[in-house]
């Protein structure tokens, strides 16, 4: 591992820490602990934490297929140049709603729309 993978994995353990220490918190300040929490309390509390932060995750990964696509696309169907454009466009995870933005190239000439930031086949 070098420096700046180590320096990032170093730092999202340090952030994880602190997540779940706000996470306890709140907990607290619920009452919670008040008397012993059945351990699927915590667990459901853990999970939800880590499903706002998949779907934080989702967003800047999306954002970030858009940031490097081409500002202009070839049409899979007429091989025609087409522009590309960003849109936000909101879509359920598996983890919950998630706004993504998209890449979205529309052909004038076969009046089609399609994404640039995907192959033809499916396959990313």
């Amino acid at each position: 591992m070098d420096a700046d993978q180590e320096a990032r994995q170093g730092e999202k353990q340090r952030l994880l820490a602190r997540l779940a220490e706000l996470q306890i918190e709140e907990m607290v300040e619920e009452g919670v602990f008040l008397e012993t929490p059945h351990y699927s309390i915590i667990e459901l509390q853990a999970a939800t934490l880590g499903r706002e932060l998949s779907r934080k995750a989702q967003q800047r990964g999306a954002r970030e297929v858009a940031a490097n696509c081409e500002a202009q696309a070839t049409c899979p169907t007429c091989q025609s140049s087409c522009q590309v454009e960003t849109k936000e466009r909101p879509v359920t995870s598996i983890d919950g709603p998630v706004e993504l933005v998209e890449t979205v190239a529309d052909c004038r000439k076969c009046r089609r729309s399609f994404s640039p930031s995907t192959s033809g086949d499916g396959n990313g």
